[in-house]
């Protein structure tokens, strides 16, 4: 049986009416970025083209959102995210998990948690003994991570923390063994060769390598950067017999109009299929053109031994 996964990104829905006294503090920094040049970047048009031609190429897809569905973490943008995600219901599921502007301050994970919860196998962002977060599809297991914190000012840094590590391992271990492929979800780039910028970077991303290398896992999906990456990485293999690899990848935010620095918004088509011997990924990525709407950007091909 194949499984099909649409992987999206930072789609930062627009920021709606905000109370003055929500902008105390460092939330002031975000609504005049909004407010100054981001709006003008992340359009609500482009990303209902996003999911107009996911609904026309893969209709019957899970679809996955690594972070960032909202900016400054106020209440009416929390409830214009679950507006938006109820009518997400034509996809065969969704399941999230939370970026750093989706925990822009430490009161966002209170105002969060009840929203997203439902996206993230009822995790709750306030509990951290609720990640990782396993949610199975077919013989796929969707682990979702949490690297959402209220980061100092003018920082957008992510973290795990040891525990959460802890029970990764474990739950890597676990859906290994019961043969499932193993696809790992996180805002920020989990790799330290990843990580350019030390102000966003996630600070235990040697920590969570170590882990994903020695415990295994098929595929990691992430965001944050806005930007298109595909990375390979050695991990162990359990029998001994050579040296397999896990594929990271990522896509620019789905929100993203053309013109600007950034790559204009994308998405990636995951299939994912099973030989006796072999997992096979085909993917394929597909961007917003100038003019022509969203073309197909490449397409290849990634084989895990299971």
């Amino acid at each position: 049986m194949t499984i099909e996964l649409a992987h999206i990104t930072d789609p930062h829905l627009p920021l709606v009416a905000t109370r003055p006294r929500e902008l105390l503090g460092k939330r002031i920094l975000g609504w005049l970025s909004w407010t100054l040049r981001r709006r003008r970047m992340h359009r609500p048009e482009v990303l209902a083209a996003v999911l107009d031609d996911i609904r026309k190429k893969a209709p019957r897809a899970h679809l996955v959102i690594t972070g960032d569905l909202v900016n400054i973490s106020t209440h009416g943008e929390f409830a214009a995210a679950r507006a938006w995600l109820e009518g997400l219901e034509s996809f065969s599921g969704t399941t999230l998990v939370p970026g750093n502007h989706d925990y822009y301050v430490a009161a966002a994970g209170r105002i969060a948690g009840d929203t997203l919860a439902p996206w993230m196998a009822n995790a709750d962002i306030r509990d951290a003994t609720a990640f990782p977060f396993v949610r199975q599809v077919g013989d796929v297991a969707l682990i979702g991570l949490n690297s959402a914190y209220a980061a100092p000012w003018r920082e957008a840094s992510g973290r795990l923390g040891e525990r959460q590590l802890q029970r990764l391992e474990r739950i890597l271990r676990d859906c290994g063994q019961r043969g499932l492929c193993r696809v790992v979800l996180v805002h920020h780039p989990p790799l330290p060769a990843l990580n350019a910028n030390p102000r966003k970077a996630l600070k235990d991303a040697p920590a969570l390598a170590q882990v994903l290398a020695e415990a295994g896992a098929e595929l990691v999906l992430f965001g944050h950067t806005h930007r298109w990456t595909r990375h390979e990485m050695p991990i162990a293999d359990p029998a001994g017999r050579d040296t397999r690899l896990m594929h990271v990848l990522s896509a620019p935010s789905a929100s993203m109009a053309a013109g600007h620095k950034a790559p204009p918004a994308g998405w990636q088509h995951i299939r994912i299929s099973r030989t006796r011997e072999t997992w096979r990924i085909d993917v394929a990525r597909y961007e917003v053109g100038l003019k022509e709407g969203l073309g197909k950007r490449e397409a290849f091909t990634l084989l895990c031994s299971p």
